[in-house]
C-alpha cells in the first residue's frame, strides 16, 4: 500500500549527517545539500565560502522537505570577533564523541536574511535539525556560528528550548590589539560589522550622536566590540540559565580546565582524558592554521609589539570609547569562572 504521510517525503540521506547543508537560498527555500566525508569538518577552517572539500555533486532540496527530521539538541557557541571561539571549538572536537561544525555557511545566509530584513520563518528550526544530526551513534554536535549571525542567535535558542550556549568574548584591549594584526581586507569590514551588530541589537538607541560617528578605524572596532557585547548580554537576559559567558583571557590561561568545564556544561559525557589531550594539541597550534605553531607566549608577544607600535592610537580609542560608549553598555556581562557552572 503506498504511503501519503508527510514522512515518505524525506529525501534519501535526510539522516546522514554527511549529506551537509552548503548553502541556502531564503528566497526560494532551498538548502543545496552535498556529501562530505568527515575529515572535511577537521581540515576547514570554517565551513562557509572557505569548505575544504571538492563538491562532487550538489543537490537543491526545498527545505520543507527536512520539516520532519527529528529534533535533536545541538551545544551552542556564539561569540564576539577575535575572542578565540575557533580555538575553542577545535578543542571540542572529538569525533568519536563530538563534532564541531564551525561557522556553517547556513546560518550566515539566515543572519544575512534577517539584517536584509527577508522572511526566515521556520528556516531555522530546518536549518538546525540539519546541522544537529549526530556524526556518529548517539554523537553529540557543536555549533559555532559566525559572529555575524549573533542576530539570529535568540531565534536558534528558541528552536532548541533544551540546549545550552556557551558565549566568547573578550576585553575591549584584547579587541582592539587584535584588530591591529588583522589584514587590510579585514579592517576595512568593521563599519559595516559594527553597524549591523547595532543594528540587531538595542544599544544604537541609547548611544550619543557621537558614538554613531567614530573619527577613526580603531574607534569603529570600539564600536563594533560594544554592539557585539551588547548582543550577547540580550542573550543573558533573555535565556540567562542556558548560557554561560567565558572571556578569552580565562581560555587562554586554562585551555584545559575550560574546555573540560565547557563540555560538562553542554552536558557531554566524553572522557576528560581525551578532551585535555585534544586541548593541548590545539592550544599549540594556530586553530586557523592547524600546520603552524603557536603559543600563549607567541600571542603574548605579538600584543606587547602592537600596543608599543600603536600605543597611542590605542589609547585615544579607548578613552573615546570611555567617553561615549562603555557609559551606556548597562550591566556588565557576568563571568563567572567556568570551573563553577553548574
Amino acid at each position: 500500500m503506498e504511503t501519503t504521510s508527510f514522512e515518505a517525503t524525506l529525501p534519501t540521506h535526510a539522516s546522514d549527517a554527511r549529506w551537509f547543508p552548503v548553502d541556502l537560498h531564503v528566497p526560494d527555500r532551498r538548502f543545496d545539500m552535498a556529501m562530505l566525508d568527515a575529515g572535511v569538518l577537521e581540515r576547514s577552517t570554517f565551513l562557509d565560502t572557505r569548505l575544504d572539500a571538492t563538491l562532487a555533486s550538489v543537490e537543491p532540496i526545498a527545505a520543507d522537505r527536512f520539516a520532519m527530521l527529528p529534533q535533536r539538541t545541538p551545544a551552542w557557541l556564539f561569540h564576539t570577533s577575535f575572542c578565540g571561539s575557533t580555538l575553542l571549538a577545535r578543542a571540542a572536537h572529538l569525533p568519536a564523541h563530538h563534532v564541531a561544525l564551525k561557522e556553517p555557511l547556513v546560518l550566515r545566509r539566515l543572519a544575512d536574511a534577517r539584517h536584509a530584513g527577508w522572511s526566515i520563518d521556520g528556516l531555522c528550526d530546518i536549518a538546525v535539525r540539519l546541522l544537529s544530526r549526530p556524526w556518529t551513534p548517539d554523537g553529540d554536535v557543536l555549533v559555532k556560528a559566525t559572529h555575524a549571525a549573533l542576530n539570529i542567535a535568540p531565534d536558534l535558542l528558541r528552536v532548541t528550548p533544551d540546549s545550552r550556549a556557551v558565549l566568547l568574548t573578550s576585553t575591549l584591549d584584547d579587541f582592539l590589539v587584535s584588530n591591529l594584526k588583522k589584514t587590510p581586507e579585514t579592517q576595512a569590514k568593521v563599519p559595516e560589522l559594527a553597524e549591523r551588530a547595532l543594528r540587531a541589537g538595542t544599544l544604537h538607541a541609547r548611544l550619543p550622536a557621537q558614538a554613531l560617528q567614530p573619527p577613526d578605524l580603531l574607534c569603529a572596532v570600539a564600536l563594533q566590540w560594544a554592539a557585539q557585547r551588547d548582543l550577547l548580554a540580550g542573550l543573558v537576559r533573555g535565556f540567562g540559565e542556558r548560557v554561560r559567558v567565558l572571556d578569552f583571557a580565562t581560555l587562554a590561561d586554562d585551555p584545559e580546565n575550560v574546555v573540560v568545564a565547557c563540555a560538562r556544561w553542554w552536558r557531554w559525557s566524553s572522557p576528560e582524558n581525551a578532551l585535555r589531550e585534544r586541548t593541548r594539541e590545539v592550544a599549540h597550534r594556530n586553530a586557523k592554521a592547524m600546520a603552524v605553531e603557536y603559543s600563549a607566549q607567541q600571542r603574548e608577544q605579538e600584543a606587547r609589539m602592537v600596543q608599543a607600535r600603536f600605543g597611542t592610537e590605542l589609547a585615544r580609542a579607548r578613552d573615546w570609547a570611555e567617553r561615549f560608549v562603555l557609559p551606556y553598555l548597562g550591566t556588565p556581562l557576568p563571568m563567572q569562572p567556568p570551573q563553577e557552572w553548574t
